[in-house]
């Protein structure tokens, strides 16, 4: 009687694990849908194979890890209501994955709940649904529950197996999920887009990555991970939409001097003598956001004029930047010269990927010496320009991110300052003022640098021919809304998200701009103005010129690993990680405005316009 028992339960677990394998199939089926559209329906059969079965496995043992739950449930004696359940919820899953392939196919992207949320509450405003429309969805939802269910009919009438059976089928597909993991692996750090996109175009998914490992393993070398030749051609991102045509234009020289992690409101007479004096002569834009509130889409969206959204597809398909690739065609000097490695974030490989043999980083033991480095090599580079050539130089100081300075007499300006960092000791009830003392200090000092390499350009170029904008890759808090909310990546805030951004330009005077604006609108204002390019601005960027006030500036994009935000005047909208929009005051406390903007349909074009 007790053998019965367990080959009953045997034969019930039988049913969990084959609908489970079954359903993967209709999973399999579909994914036809994203490869018709990606880059993979040009890609080898390898390259297809090897989508059809990460897809296969991942999906069945998501299914089925689910389905343990369903089958734990029906060890209490409710088989078939455990069973029932089980497939209500698989085909809901998997009704999902049918949408979202339809999703995938219009916008090259994925659906989330904020679309949803749009299409379902939005009033019209993303899409309209006829009755046309509205009856061919519920057929399709009936033919995904129907589906799900004949799996599960299937898999009770035909799969009764015993314990041993079971155990060979579930070791098989931990396997294959396991070495199509290890397949995206080392596809990933040997930079092979026909694998690496696997990542954008199925839904759900985080495929591992280890490249530390591969390297020490010996399987791959630091030069094939940080190389920015691409291995194939397959996989192409469609940015800009069409060549750019540059010709006329001032021509003037580019400076650009950024600093990490600069406060929005650090240029004081106090904190920032140098730069203070400098924003007296120039262009000071009082309401200016970054693309990002980490340094990779902040320094992304500043070169390319597109979303932070697009740096995966950038990152894979070495796609480069508008901006450079503007340069190049009108045969500029470019020099860049930072104190952090340009390899972390993967710059080399995104926006200066057209860039031959770019200065990878600095040496030193910290921040204070790499950022010496960056500035000597900079000063040398200048000087060895022709005075006929145009140039373009990035300087990116990274001591203020580190929150570093010579702790002596001369750059202690700020007191108490914290002197030993222990992030650990940070919370809400943290007195943040000897913190941001430090921080100070380690303003103070970048000033100090930013004046030494001002006074460099003043005295080897022609300032009347030459751009010099000073600006930061985002900000930083110090708890400033009582969220224990420290450094940035953390929320929207104009903490973490407004940085200075001050341009001098000759004939341009001085002046201060209160409207708003944005790291994306950096690109289309030096392109069509410096470079002459006669694209529409539609064809490289999403931003507007700097200098154009536009009563359709609802809001600026800001971006960080996992959230897209939308900082309009008094209210912050925000889709989360799992796609759920959010409606935050500015100071990240609930918004009673919870309507949906009307600009998201904007949005959703604009995050995939370069992907088509």
């Amino acid at each position: 009687m007790q053998m019965s028992k367990e080959n009953q339960n045997w034969n019930n677990f039988s049913f969990f694990l084959f609908s489970s394998l079954l359903i993967g199939i209709l999973f399999c089926l579909v994914t036809y849908q994203f490869i018709s559209v990606s880059s993979f329906s040009e890609g080898s059969t390898w390259a297809d194979a090897y989508l059809y079965a990460f897809s296969y496995f991942n999906y069945t043992l998501f299914i089925l890890i689910g389905g343990l739950f369903f089958y734990i449930f029906s060890l209490l004696g409710l088989k078939r209501t455990s069973k029932i359940l089980f497939l209500v919820v698989a085909g809901a899953f998997f009704t999902y994955f049918v949408a979202d392939s339809f999703v995938f196919k219009q916008f090259r992207m994925h659906l989330n709940f904020a679309m949803l949320e749009m299409a379902l509450l939005g009033r019209g405003q993303f899409v309209e649904f006829t009755f046309e429309m509205l009856v061919q969805v519920l057929i399709y939802i009936l033919l995904c529950f129907l589906t799900v269910f004949c799996c599960g009919y299937i898999a009770s009438k035909f799969f009764k197996t015993t314990a041993k059976v079971n155990a060979s089928v579930v070791a098989t597909l931990i396997l294959g999920f396991i070495s199509c993991q290890l397949i995206y692996g080392i596809g990933f750090a040997k930079q092979n887009p026909e694998i690496t996109q696997v990542r954008q175009v199925l839904p759900l998914i985080r495929p591992l990555r280890f490249n530390k490992l591969l390297v020490k393993l010996g399987i791959v070398t630091p030069e094939e991970i940080y190389s920015v030749s691409l291995p194939g051609k397959k996989a192409k991102m469609n940015y800009p939409l069409s060549e750019l045509n540059c010709k006329g234009g001032s021509g003037y020289n580019i400076v650009f001097l950024f600093v990490d992690a600069l406060r929005y409101d650090m240029v004081t007479k106090e904190i920032m003598p140098n730069v203070y004096e400098f924003s007296k002569n120039s262009v000071v834009f009082k309401n200016h956001y970054s693309g990002g509130i980490n340094t990779r889409h902040g320094i992304f969206t500043l070169f390319t004029g597109i979303p932070g959204n697009y740096w995966d597809t950038s990152l894979q398909t070495k796609s480069g930047s508008a901006l450079i690739k503007a340069l190049q065609a009108r045969d500029y000097e470019i020099g860049i010269f930072t104190g952090a490695p340009i390899t972390m974030p993967e710059f080399n490989q995104t926006v200066f990927a057209t860039i031959a043999d770019p200065r990878l980083e600095s040496q030193g033991k910290d921040s204070i010496e790499r950022d010496e480095n960056a500035i000597k090599d900079f000063e040398a580079w200048l000087t060895s320009i022709p005075k006929s050539k145009k140039f373009f130089s990035f300087v990116f100081l990274d001591n203020v991110h580190a929150a570093v300075f010579p702790e002596d007499k001369e750059n202690t300006v700020f007191k108490p300052y914290w002197k030993t960092v222990n992030q650990l000791e940070l919370n809400n009830d943290f007195d943040p003022l000897p913190y941001l003392n430090r921080y100070k200090n380690s303003v103070h000092y970048a000033d100090k640098q930013l004046g030494r390499i001002l006074k460099n350009l003043r005295d080897h170029i022609d300032l009347l021919k030459t751009i010099i904008v000073i600006s930061s890759d985002h900000g930083e808090e110090f708890n400033d809304n009582k969220q224990n909310y420290w450094g940035h990546n953390g929320n929207f805030t104009k903490y973490q998200a407004q940085v200075p951004f001050i341009v001098k330009w000759p004939g341009k005077g001085n002046v201060e701009i209160e409207y708003a604006t944005s790291m994306l609108d950096v690109v289309p204002t030096i392109l069509p103005e410096v470079l002459g390019c006669s694209n529409p601005v539609s064809d490289y960027s999403v931003g507007e010129n700097l200098f154009s006030p536009s009563k359709d500036r609802e809001y600026r994009y800001v971006s960080n690993y996992s959230k897209d935000a939308f900082i309009e005047k008094d209210r912050i909208v925000l889709i989360n990680e799992v796609g759920l929009l959010n409606y935050l005051d500015e100071n990240n406390r609930p918004s009673s405005n919870k309507e949906i903007p009307s600009y998201l349909k904007k949005v959703l074009e604009e995050t995939s316009r370069f992907l088509k």
